[in-house]
C-alpha cells in the first residue's frame, strides 16, 4: 500500500474552551497507507472520528453538524523520521477568521 500524509481540516466544532463554548476548528495531520488518494482522506477521517477525546469535547447539536475534510494529501515513499503517526490538533476561532 501506499504511504500519504493527509492535513485535515476540521470546522464548525462547539467546544467547552473554559468560560463557555466556542466555535472552533481545527488542522491536524494524519499518517495513512491507502490504495489512493480518496482512499487516504476516508481513512484519515475514520481515525480522527475514533478520536474519543475529540468526540468527548464536542458540544454541536446534531442539527449543527462539525464538518472535517482534507485539505491537501501527499503521497510519501515513507514513513520514516515521523516521530509520531497520530499529531495533535492546531485549533483557530473562527469567529476571528471570518473577518
Amino acid at each position: 500500500m501506499k504511504k500519504f500524509s493527509v492535513l485535515l481540516r476540521g470546522d464548525n466544532f462547539l467546544i467547552d474552551a473554559g468560560d463557555s463554548p466556542q466555535r472552533l476548528g481545527f488542522y491536524t495531520l494524519r499518517y495513512v497507507e491507502a490504495e489512493d488518494e480518496t482512499e487516504a482522506e476516508e481513512r484519515a477521517v475514520d481515525l480522527l472520528r475514533q478520536d474519543t477525546r475529540l468526540r468527548e469535547a464536542v458540544l454541536n447539536d446534531p442539527s449543527d453538524p462539525p464538518t472535517l475534510f482534507a485539505e491537501e494529501i501527499d503521497e510519501l515513499d515513507s514513513f520514516d523520521g515521523i516521530e509520531t503517526l497520530t499529531p495533535g490538533l492546531a485549533f483557530f476561532d473562527e469567529q476571528q477568521t471570518e473577518n
